[in-house]
C-alpha cells in the first residue's frame, strides 16, 4: 500500500466526545502511517482536514484586499476604506478564484484508501458518503467560478513518463454539474439523517440535499440565462435548464418535509432574525454550520465592521447601500422607499431621526445599523452636519464643533459620515452576525457561519418552482419566509419578487455576488452604477432632524461580461496546455 501523509489535528484528542464543529480544527503535525486506515480516530483526523478545506466562504473569506468582504463588489454595499480595488469603477475580475485540485487529490486519496480500510462496514459506508459530499462541494466551488473544469477522481501520481495522462482537459460545465449530482446521490444514500451531540456538525443526508438544492439551482440558471461557449466548457444548453430546476425543487422539498423549521424563538421579529445568526444550540433552521471558538478558531468580522465609535481599530468596512435599505419593504408590504419628504415635497422633521425607519421590515433592523440605531448600550450617531437658516454646514473630521458654550456640538456625528477616512460613506453599517453586546478585537470573534439553512432552501424551492411554472408552490415557500419575518404575505409571485426576497433575506451571507452572476444580471445591475447615501442633518434652531439623499462618495461600479467566469489560472495552463482559457481573458 502506498504511504500517504495524514494530517493529525488538535481535536483528535476528543474526536468522538467533543461537540466542536468538524470545520473547527487546525493541523498540528504530519505523519506517515500505513495503519492509519484501520484507525477510526486517524481516519476522522484526515476527514477533519477535508472538511476544513471546503471553501464555505465564511467570515474569513476575503477578496481583493484585506477586509475584502464579498458584498462590497455587489449592489448591496460599498467599501468604506479608500484603499482596495473594490473601489475601482470596474468590478475586479480574477479575484474570486478557488482552483482546489490539491484538495481534490486529498479527497481522492481518502476515497481510494477507505474502500479497503479495516473498519466496520457501516462506518466505512458513512466515510465514503462524507467523502463524496466533500468532493461535490469542492467541485461546486470550482464550477460556479470557472464553468467546466477537469474531473479527476483518482489520486494522480507522476511516474516520470506519464505527464500526458496527468494533463486532464476541462469537462463541460454541464458534465461537472452532472458529476456533482452523482456524487451527492452517493452521499445522500449513505449519510445519516442526524448524529448524536458529539458529532452534530458533520454532514448529514440533509446537508447533501442542501448542496443539491443550491448547486442544481445554479445549473438551471446557467442553462436558462447564459450562452454556451467554447463547445460547452462554459454555459449549459437551454433545453437542460428545467431538468436542473426540477432536481433543485425535489431536493428542497425533501428538506422542507423533513422536520426543519424556521427559527422562531422570540415574538420580537427583529430580535428573532438577529438571533438566528448568533444562536446555534437552539436553532432548528440550521442544516450545516461552521462553528468558531475563541481563541483557537476565530474570525475578525466584528473588528472590521464595528461602527466608528464602537471599534477597537479598523471597523466600518461594509457600508450597506441606500438601495438595499429601500429594498426592505414596510410591514404592510408597501414599497420600502424612505419617506423623507411630505406630499408637497417639503422635508419631514424628526425629533428622533431613527423614527424615519418606523414600520420597516423587521429584517432590516436585524441586518443594518441605521442612523441613530441603538447598539451595544449606546447609539450609532450618524450626522452629516448642521442645517442653520438654510445653510448646510459639514466638516472633514469628527472633532470640529458648531455653536458656542453649552450649545456647542460636533458637526459630524461620532460615527460619521465622512467623505474621507474610514467612517461610513452611505450612512449605514452592517448589523447581521455582529456581536450585539461586546467590542471584539482582531481574531477574537466566534459567531457561527451558517453554510446551509432552511431559509435559503425555501428560497431555492420558490425560485426553482417558479422557473418551472409552479407559482402556487413558489408562493407558499415565499410566504413562509415573509410570515417568519413579520411582513405581509404576498398574494401572487413572479421571478422578480422571488429575487427581491432572496436579496433581503440573505443579505451579507455571501449569496448576492453568485446570484447576480448566475442570473446574468450583474452587467445590468452594475452598469456605471452610482450608489446613494442617506445623510441626516441637525436643524440648528428647531433641534430636530431632516434627511437628504446624495451620491455616496465612491466611484461608480461596472461589471464586465467576462467576469461571469473567473480566468483559468495562467500557471495551470502552463502546466497543462489542454486547459482552454475562458472567454475575455
Amino acid at each position: 500500500m502506498n504511504r500517504y501523509k495524514i494530517l493529525f489535528l488538535v481535536a483528535i484528542i476528543g474526536i468522538t466526545t467533543s461537540c466542536e464543529d468538524y470545520l473547527d480544527r487546525s493541523p498540528l503535525n504530519v505523519v506517515s502511517d500505513d495503519d492509519v486506515w484501520s484507525d477510526p480516530n486517524a481516519i476522522d483526523a484526515y476527514m477533519v482536514t477535508l472538511y476544513d478545506n471546503m471553501q464555505v466562504e465564511d467570515f474569513n473569506y476575503s477578496v481583493i484586499a484585506q477586509a475584502g468582504f464579498l458584498s462590497t463588489v455587489t449592489d448591496i454595499a460599498v467599501r468604506s476604506y479608500g484603499w482596495g480595488a473594490q473601489n475601482d469603477p470596474i468590478v475586479p475580475s480574477n479575484s474570486y478564484g478557488w482552483w482546489g485540485y490539491g484538495n481534490v487529490r486529498n479527497v481522492n486519496v481518502f476515497l481510494n484508501q477507505i474502500e479497503t480500510a479495516n473498519v466496520d462496514e457501516n462506518l466505512k459506508n458513512r466515510y465514503l458518503a462524507e467523502g463524496h459530499f466533500i468532493r461535490a462541494f469542492y467541485y461546486f466551488s470550482m464550477v460556479k467560478r470557472y464553468g467546466g473544469v477537469p474531473i479527476i477522481t483518482e489520486p494522480q501520481e507522476f511516474t516520470g513518463d506519464n505527464i500526458s495522462e496527468l494533463q486532464v482537459p476541462r469537462a463541460t460545465e454541464k458534465e461537472v454539474y452532472d458529476f456533482i449530482r452523482e456524487e451527492l446521490n452517493l452521499a445522500i444514500s449513505n449519510l445519516p439523517e442526524s448524529y448524536g451531540t458529539a458529532e452534530q456538525y458533520r454532514a448529514t443526508k440533509y446537508t447533501a440535499l442542501a448542496l443539491m438544492s443550491r448547486s442544481m439551482l445554479y445549473a438551471g440558471s446557467v442553462g436558462k440565462y447564459s450562452d454556451v461557449q467554447l463547445n460547452g466548457l462554459v454555459g449549459i444548453p437551454s433545453q437542460d435548464a428545467d431538468t436542473y430546476f426540477k432536481y433543485a425543487m425535489e431536493a428542497s422539498e425533501e428538506i422542507i418535509n423533513a422536520g426543519f423549521s424556521l427559527y422562531n424563538q422570540s415574538d420580537d421579529k427583529a430580535e428573532n432574525f438577529q438571533n438566528l445568526f448568533l444562536d446555534v444550540e437552539n436553532n432548528s433552521e440550521i442544516i450545516f454550520a461552521k462553528i468558531f471558538s475563541s481563541p483557537d478558531k476565530t474570525h475578525s468580522y466584528d473588528f472590521f465592521n464595528a461602527p466608528q465609535s464602537f471599534r477597537v481599530d479598523y471597523g466600518n468596512a461594509i457600508n450597506p447601500t441606500l438601495s438595499l435599505v429601500e429594498d426592505y419593504e414596510y410591514i404592510d408590504g408597501s414599497s420600502g422607499e424612505l419617506k423623507i419628504k411630505d406630499d408637497d415635497g417639503n422635508p419631514i422633521h424628526f425629533d428622533n431621526p431613527y423614527d424615519l425607519f418606523e414600520g420597516k421590515d423587521p429584517r432590516f433592523f436585524a441586518t443594518i445599523l441605521a442612523p441613530f440605531s441603538p447598539w451595544q448600550g449606546g447609539t450609532v450617531e450618524v450626522r452629516a452636519g448642521i442645517l442653520d437658516n438654510g445653510e448646510y454646514i459639514t466638516a472633514s473630521n469628527l472633532t470640529d464643533t458648531y455653536g458656542s458654550g453649552a450649545e456647542a456640538v460636533s458637526i459630524v456625528g461620532k460615527d460619521g459620515p465622512l467623505t474621507t477616512w474610514d467612517p461610513t460613506k452611505t450612512g449605514f453599517y452592517v448589523k447581521k452576525s455582529m456581536n450585539p453586546t461586546d467590542r471584539v478585537n482582531y481574531g477574537r470573534s466566534d459567531q457561527p457561519w451558517i453554510v446551509f439553512r432552511l431559509g435559503e432552501i425555501l428560497l431555492n424551492h420558490a425560485e426553482a418552482a417558479e422557473e418551472l411554472g409552479q407559482s402556487d408552490k413558489a408562493l407558499t415557500s415565499i410566504n413562509k419566509i415573509r410570515n417568519r419575518a413579520g411582513i405581509a404575505e404576498l398574494e401572487s409571485v413572479d421571478i422578480a419578487k422571488i429575487r427581491h426576497e432572496r436579496k433581503v433575506e440573505l443579505a451579507f451571507e455571501n449569496h448576492r455576488f453568485w446570484d447576480i452572476r448566475r442570473w446574468r444580471t450583474a452587467t445590468e445591475i452594475l452598469n456605471n452604477t452610482q450608489f446613494e447615501a442617506l445623510y441626516p442633518w441637525l436643524n440648528w434652531n428647531s433641534k430636530d432632524y431632516t434627511f437628504t439623499i446624495v451620491d455616496a462618495p465612491k466611484n461608480t461600479r461596472t461589471f464586465l461580461e467576462k467576469t461571469y467566469y473567473e480566468p483559468i489560472p495562467s500557471g495551470e495552463i502552463e502546466k497543462n496546455p489542454n486547459l482552454i482559457q475562458n472567454p475575455g481573458y
